[in-house]
């Protein structure tokens, strides 16, 4: 870069961390000033009609300008390991530069997606389901395997198992934070917070030091939306996060798509309503690549298992998927007799085909 905009990147910097400012009151400042050097250099008096007008945040503003200088602010965040483009920086996703409401600044740790490779987030339930956590888990796999990049919110649950498949297959991961990039919100899940940063980036609108307050998680989301060609949602509550997330999606003009569960489970019911306002259903990883016409690249988990398995076994592998299932039911399915099931299902378990969901219920693992 020139050295023009080196220095415009370094006021951006400095506009972008003052603290308790947001989207919309950094626009209101850079269409009335100009620029973020402007509003910088701006005598104090220039900020009076803001006074007059008791918007608050132009105090926080004026006192972090008599603390902070760029040059001071460009040191902290240097010193931290922490990068950052703004909206203007060749370097800055091209997708969010499509949004009405474009963060003007991103913090980052790793790197930025990449706007010429294709990219889904996949979304949830932090307390999730067995059904949900295989799926996404399966949806993860296979959309690093076929060179996607996942993007989701670290989060406890569905996000956070998805990226995690996502980085165990080889692929690359993003992680939108709700709180600065220099805090690993949730704790849980630090270490997945550092891998992401080697296999990826975690990344967030918010300056350093900022705490993961309620209110910025939907501020958030719409970074997650927007980052994407597609949303998936794996398992919502009918009021939750994730639908915000799908909602914002669909404003962005992104395909949304919702994995079908049943009536009655109360973490299907987001997804379902999904599903009945018009979202594609997700009836499996290969289908999902198929509707957004990305190629798998490999097929390595057709399964050498099949090679390992009895009559029997293979029976009962057959009938497990990702809705668990009692023995009864898993007897009448594959017809075998009930005394006999729990030796084989003790035998898939121990091959890694099968799991114990709860007591006595079982879930399909492969």
């Amino acid at each position: 870069m020139d050295e023009k905009r080196i220095e415009q990147e370094g006021f951006w910097l400095w506009l972008c961390s003052a603290p308790g400012l947001y989207c919309r009151q950094l626009q209101m400042l850079t269409d009335y000033f100009g620029t973020p050097r402007a509003v910088y250099e701006a005598p104090e008096k220039e900020f009076e009609v803001w006074k007059k007008k008791n918007v608050a945040w132009i105090n926080r503003l004026l006192d972090f300008r008599k603390g902070y200088s760029p040059e001071e602010v460009c040191h902290i965040v240097k010193e931290k390991g922490i990068q950052f483009r703004s909206r203007e920086h060749p370097g800055f996703p091209v997708r969010l530069r499509e949004l009405s409401d474009c963060p003007a600044g991103l913090f980052f740790f790793g790197e930025l997606p990449q706007g010429n490779i294709p990219a889904v987030a996949v979304v949830g339930a932090r307390e999730c389901s067995s059904y949900g956590k295989r799926m996404a888990v399966e949806l993860g796999e296979t959309l690093a395997d076929a060179g996607v990049q996942v993007i989701s919110g670290l989060a406890l649950g569905i996000d956070g198992y998805a990226q995690r498949a996502a980085l165990d297959a080889g692929g690359k991961s993003y992680g939108v934070l709700g709180c600065g990039v220099d805090i690993c919100y949730p704790w849980e899940n630090r270490t997945l917070y550092v891998d992401v940063q080697r296999q990826g980036g975690v990344l967030s609108e918010f300056p350093t030091g900022t705490r993961p307050l309620a209110y910025h998680f939907p501020m958030r989301n719409r970074i997650i939306s927007g980052l994407c060609d597609a949303v998936v949602v794996v398992e919502a509550r009918e009021k939750s996060g994730s639908l915000i997330t799908a909602d914002l999606a669909l404003e962005q003009g992104r395909e949304v798509y919702a994995v079908p569960g049943r009536s009655k489970d109360v973490l299907s019911r987001g997804c379902n309503r999904l599903i009945a306002q018009g979202a594609g259903v997700v009836l499996s990883p290969e289908q999902l690549l198929e509707e957004l016409h990305f190629q798998k690249r490999s097929q390595k988990k057709e399964k050498k298992t099949q090679l390992t398995l009895a009559p029997e076994e293979k029976r009962v592998y057959s009938n497990l998927d990702l809705s668990p299932k009692g023995p009864e039911e898993i007897s009448v399915r594959s017809d075998v007799p009930v005394e006999r099931l729990g030796g084989i299902l003790l035998s898939l378990i121990l091959k890694g085909l099968a799991e114990e969901s709860s007591k006595n219920h079982y879930i399909r693992v492969k």
